[in-house]
């Protein structure tokens, strides 16, 4: 559907770029179809509760968070202007419907449709794991059927843009959301995993696997009984059982989730036993791209060439990085050098400390890093202000989550800390002390 008209408020211009029209508003912001300088279309999403310090902070490290992800599986993002009144994020157009438009206006998809779907959506969020990012809200609104294949949108920025609005911790789409986000446990690898097949069998039923009626119903229905999956058809029916597992760890990570739709079948694939070398799997990463490469040529079938739908909320991904990047041959500064334990908090649920361990070597690009039943390694991102801060980057293996960290040289054996999980807006902060 084309873009709706600017409503009364709406600023005709946003920086360089022309508003043509509106394509969608939600909690987040107002999303609308622009023209770039170069007369390029594009999405401008306007960013609501975005003018604040605190607010801008956490988003820039967001969008640095979500620039790791491949973009042939989301809307690149052009432009982020950040540090004014009315922040902004200028996204490549998608010139082609949400999942959720094109199921609720044409029905359920059909057949091979439904196959392609779940291989490219799956290889997509295998990608965004991969670069150390959760996105913590799959769901139908969120993919979009682009002419050349679908493309998943709107990860790392969600929780930040609701966090001022959300009355409680739980964060997600009640009808996809997974049973462990209804008890405050924030988004995860394994969490995806679950919306994601709950998105499946929306595209090839037309609903939810647990309803769509009242919040309560629902999720008493996801903690407790079993999914719907009548129409769905087998091998993909038993994936998407797997996925829709309550307990978190029996369900396959993304990347065991390609093999599945691509290989044998489910019963090929290895429970996750141990989730510190859940990142040995990711070798097994490049056979499904290839295939997604494939079956993307494939995707035109799915959409009506006359039709086109409203863009979704765009990705988040980063402006230039403010930082200059590192050097060749740079490495972690002497002076972090060694082993730094101490205790970090979230900054809502300071009086639940977590205990860290992160071990260092002088001028090296990797190091290791400890928390809770977590060992995962770390690489060296930048420096600023004459080597007194190090940037880190906490690389996902399995269902421990990735994220960066800020370490800044308060003492000799003192070191600030400053962390942010995947590409969620949950900042921790601590300080570590040489052991």
């Amino acid at each position: 559907m084309p873009a709706g008209p600017l409503q009364p408020g709406d600023p005709p211009v946003l920086g360089a770029f022309e508003l043509l029209g509106r394509l969608g508003e939600g909690g987040q912001g107002i999303v609308y179809e622009a023209r770039s300088p170069a007369g390029e279309r594009v999405a401008v999403k306007l960013l609501r509760s975005g003018a604040d310090p605190a607010t801008r902070r956490r988003l820039a490290r967001e969008l640095e968070s979500a620039q790791r992800v491949a973009p042939f599986c989301t809307a690149r993002v052009l432009h982020a202007e950040l540090d004014r009144p009315d922040p902004f994020v200028v996204s490549e157009f998608i010139d082609g419907p949400s999942l959720q438009d094109r199921v609720r206006d044409r029905g359920p998809l059909k057949g091979g449709d439904v196959d392609r779907l779940a291989v490219n959506t799956a290889t997509a969020l295998a990608a965004i794991h991969s670069a150390g990012v959760v996105h913590r809200d799959f769901k139908p609104a969120n993919v979009l059927l682009g002419p050349d294949g679908p493309r998943v949108v709107d990860f790392g920025i969600a929780q930040l843009a609701d966090a001022s609005t959300m009355p409680t911790s739980i964060s997600g789409t009640p009808p996809y959301m997974a049973p462990e986000q209804l008890g405050g446990v924030h988004g995860s690898p394994a969490a995806d995993v679950f919306s994601w097949a709950a998105t499946m069998v929306y595209a090839a039923i037309g609903e939810p696997p647990f309803g769509n009626d009242t919040v309560a119903a629902v999720f008493s229905r996801i903690l407790k009984a079993e999914p719907r999956l009548d129409g769905v058809a087998s091998p993909l029916r038993e994936t998407l059982l797997r996925c829709l597992a309550k307990d978190p760890q029996l369900r396959p990570t993304a990347h065991d989730l390609m093999i599945m739709l691509v290989g044998t079948g489910p019963q090929t694939v290895v429970p996750r036993d141990d989730r510190r070398f859940a990142g040995s799997r990711l070798a097994a990463a490049g056979v499904g791209f290839a295939v997604a490469v494939t079956v993307g040529v494939l995707w035109a079938t799915l959409n009506d060439p006359a039709e086109t739908g409203a863009q979704a909320e765009p990705a988040a991904q980063s402006p230039a990085a403010e930082d200059p990047k590192p050097a060749v041959g740079a490495g972690v500064p002497g002076p972090f050098a060694g082993t730094w334990t101490g205790q970090v908090t979230r900054e809502d649920r300071p009086s639940d400390p977590t205990t860290v361990t992160l071990t260092l070597e002088g001028g090296a690009q990797n190091g290791k890093w400890q928390r809770d039943d977590c060992e995962q390694d770390v690489q060296f991102s930048s420096t600023r202000r004459n080597d007194e801060v190090l940037e880190m980057h906490i690389v996902q293996a399995g269902q421990c989550v990735g994220g960066d960290i800020t370490l800044t040289l308060l003492k000799p054996e003192t070191l600030g800390f400053e962390g942010q999980e995947g590409g969620g807006s949950t900042v921790y902060e601590g300080s570590l002390s040489r052991s």
